[in-house]
């Protein structure tokens, strides 16, 4: 998996992700999440529009990640998931959790 990340302003960092969110990721994940919140970080979007698959480790990943940023969906949105995740977080009920877009430029402009 490859993991980069910019900031869009002040408080707000696009994570970009490619590759599978698995048991092999999930802890580069968290540890990108941490290293955000070390830089002050308070809003997140992570794009995943480069993840073709999102396992229960990945999962914990991202649920890891929103505890990171206070709990609150509207710190850690979701943008572009591709088929596998969007069913996984329809299955699991995370679609309930999270708050999921189907652009970055629409989780951007979400407020």
């Amino acid at each position: 998996m490859e993991i980069s990340y910019n900031s869009l302003g002040s408080d707000t960092y696009l994570v970009k992700l490619n590759g599978a969110l698995n048991a092999r990721s999930a802890e580069d994940a968290k540890q990108t999440f941490r290293d955000l919140s070390d830089k002050s970080a308070k809003r997140v979007i992570i794009d995943l529009s480069g993840v073709p698959f999102i396992d229960s480790s990945g999962l914990a990943a991202l649920v890891s990640g929103l505890k990171t940023f206070g709990g609150d969906a509207q710190n850690l949105r979701l943008a572009a998931p591709q088929s596998q995740a969007r069913l996984l977080f329809e299955l699991t009920m995370f679609d309930r959790v999270f708050q999921i877009f189907d652009s970055v430029a629409e989780a951007q402009n979400s407020d």
